[in-house]
This record gives structure tokens, C-alpha cells and sequence, in this order.
């Protein structure tokens, strides 16, 4: 009889735990709020009570509540003065400019901004108009105009293989492992960011050699950066 008791239990919380899952909503993890994700850790902890300490109806009840409060809580997202309830997007690139500050808001660091941005099929930050990381965590790109040209296939021609974008310098430190990889002297790369009106390695926050070649070097910036209101 136990074991029947015990089997009973444990479909009854699935049951009950499947029907709140079902409520709060079928986004995936990835789409998921911080609430959402905080809800169903929780609701999964109260359905397993019953397992252990066989009172299925306070475990129930507990299931409901918590199921209740997401809902709301998702209502209330709904509203005007409640869009942001969870987080807002935030840009971290603008106009081809890496914003440092919403980086370390967001606890994102350079190199992982970069593979980010060659998910997204971008190798190069100055092709970038925005690159905001929305409150699903995800990161969207919306690239410049001229870095949207019709693919190569539509107009009939063929072109070269792509070449990897290498970061020189990231975040004022030189990465010699990557500089081995060139047919270049030092002197040259200090030519190149003279003539981007930067003196030193340490006032740069992303130095690298795109896709075609070109150095693209991204100084160190202290100034605020405006940017649109984003919802």
C-alpha cells in the first residue's frame, strides 16, 4: 500500500506541477524572464515536498500560489508603467562605438562581445550600427546600412573566401599570440594607431584586423554616448 501511496503522489505533483508550468506560459529557457526562470525553480522545489514529506495538499497549495503570483506578475509586465519590471534592453555598441560601461553592466567583456557578434554573422564592430542585449539575454545586432549589401549569389558573381577579423589588442593588453599570425612588423601597428590619434596600447579598448585586412581600432572612450530610448 505504501508504494501504491507513493506512486499516487508522485503523479498527482506532476500533474499539479505540469499545469502550473503549462499557466505561467511555453516560452523556452532562452526566452525566459528572471521571474519566470525564479518561479519554476521554486514551484519544482514545493512539487517534490510531498515525495518526501507526503502532505500533498499544502505542497498543492503551494504550487498555486506560486503559479498565481508569475501570472500577475506577467499581467502587471503587460502594463505601460510596468514594461521594464524585469529588465530593459541595453545597447552595448552604437554607431560602430563599443559602450564599456553597459559592457560591465552586463558583465560582458570584450572577447565574449566578439563571439557574440560572429553568431550573429558580424566580424567587424564598425559594420555594427547597434548591438543591444535584450532582457531575454540574447544579443540583437542591426547592422549598418552599407554592411547589409545583397548576397553574392543574387547578383550572380563569385567571390573569395572571408578572412578571420584577429583582435591585436583588446582592452589595452597586446595579444602577441595573435600579432604571431602576421607578416608585420610593430612599428607598423604603432603607425596605424597614430594615425587614429591614439599614442599608447593602453588607451585602447579593441584594436583588430578585419574580414578585408584594415585595422579597425576602437579607443578607449569616457564620454557618455548617447543613444535611443529602447523598450
Amino acid at each position: 500500500m505504501e508504494v501504491i501511496a507513493y506512486a499516487a503522489r508522485c503523479l498527482m505533483m506532476l500533474l499539479v506541477t505540469w499545469a502550473g508550468l503549462r499557466m505561467i506560459g511555453k516560452k523556452s529557457i532562452a526566452e525566459m524572464t528572471s521571474y519566470d526562470l525564479a518561479a519554476i525553480m521554486i514551484l519544482t522545489t514545493v512539487a517534490a515536498e510531498p515525495l518526501v514529506y507526503k502532505i500533498t495538499s499544502k505542497a498543492t497549495l503551494g504550487v498555486t500560489v506560486i503559479t498565481g503570483a508569475t501570472i500577475l506578475v506577467g499581467y502587471l509586465s503587460l502594463k505601460k508603467p510596468f514594461y521594464n519590471l524585469d529588465s530593459s534592453p541595453m545597447a552595448v555598441i552604437s554607431n560602430g562605438k563599443i559602450i564599456k560601461q553597459n559592457l560591465s553592466k552586463a558583465r560582458m567583456n570584450i572577447p565574449l562581445l566578439m563571439s557574440e557578434l560572429r553568431v550573429q554573422g558580424y566580424q567587424n564592430i564598425a559594420d555594427v550600427r547597434f548591438a543591444i542585449i535584450e532582457p531575454s539575454g540574447k544579443l540583437s545586432v542591426i547592422p549598418k546600412a552599407e554592411a547589409s549589401p545583397p548576397q553574392a549569389k543574387d547578383l550572380g558573381v563569385t567571390t573569395g573566401p572571408k578572412q578571420l577579423s584577429i583582435p591585436l589588442i583588446i582592452d589595452g593588453h597586446f595579444n602577441d599570440k595573435n600579432w604571431s599570425y602576421l607578416d608585420r612588423d610593430k612599428s607598423w601597428l604603432k603607425e596605424q594607431l597614430q594615425a587614429f590619434g591614439v599614442e599608447r596600447i593602453e588607451d585602447v579598448l579593441l584594436a583588430q584586423l578585419d574580414s578585408q585586412g584594415q585595422l579597425q581600432v576602437y579607443p578607449q572612450i569616457e564620454e557618455k554616448i548617447e543613444i535611443p530610448n529602447l523598450f
